[in-house]
């Protein structure tokens, strides 16, 4: 758990005084499928439950099939098998699990909340996967810029997002440009998830002046915002 949450972008909303922080995925879906893949897994295959994070999902695989004839139709609508039933109630009474069978309708409904894709669920022979899709293609324009984003990997999600060049290249309205706008346009070419805040403190001035000049780079028409306040990202149009 503490690997994904390290991994994946921290956003903030402020609703009247109070500060909000949530996260890009539901926490609660990241935690069933952990949890799953612990209760579930062949404890026969050497193999290792494994949790890698994507530009575009979180995945959750376990060794293991499925258990003693239970079909992926079965699993979908909430039926359970319990392979592990020592861990599955030492889990129940640490309040782990509450329901058996519930998780990945749980998983399902979480993403639905939050605006996710469909969870993806994939059953081989020999191993049990979730995918949790981050929401990286949300295309509706969004006109804040109050999310603090987390490092991540500390790199952008490799999709095409140009390079420094893009600044050099705005042509008259360069023009009009002053050094910090120019000095944020590079910061958010470097970085399309970059939080106001990092901004800041890269180019040596305040949060707001950061916000100020977003702003004024939105309203002449040389940076877009793309996405929800949860997982959006900023695009320098040329």
């Amino acid at each position: 758990m503490k690997f994904v949450l390290r991994n994946i972008r921290l956003g903030a909303t402020i609703d009247g005084l109070v500060r909000q922080e949530s996260y890009e995925l539901p926490v609660e879906a990241i935690r069933e499928m952990i949890i799953n893949a612990h209760c579930h897994r062949n404890l026969l295959d050497e193999s290792c439950i494994q949790v890698a994070i994507y530009d575009d999902r979180l995945e959750v695989t376990s060794p293991g099939g499925l258990y003693n004839g239970l079909t992926y139709e079965e699993v979908m609508s909430g039926h359970s098998k319990i392979r592990n039933k020592l861990i599955a109630n030492i889990f129940s009474q640490m309040g782990l699990v509450e329901a058996w069978g519930s998780g990945i309708r749980r998983i399902l409904g979480a993403a639905t909340e939050y605006g996710l894709p469909v969870p993806k669920v994939e059953v081989f022979d020999d191993m049990f996967r979730v995918n949790l899709f981050r929401n990286v293609q949300n295309n509706v324009n969004d006109t804040s810029f109050g999310e603090n984003f987390g490092d991540g990997f500390g790199e952008s999600d490799g999709e095409n997002f140009g390079n420094k060049n893009v600044v050099k290249e705005l042509g008259k309205e360069k023009q009009r440009l002053t050094d910090t706008q120019l000095k944020i346009l590079e910061c958010l070419v470097e970085d399309k998830y970059i939080s106001a805040k990092k901004i800041a403190d890269k180019i040596g001035v305040s949060g707001r002046t950061v916000e100020n000049n977003i702003q004024k780079l939105k309203e002449i028409g040389i940076v877009v915002r793309h996405g929800s306040p949860k997982s959006g990202y900023w695009e320098i149009v040329e």
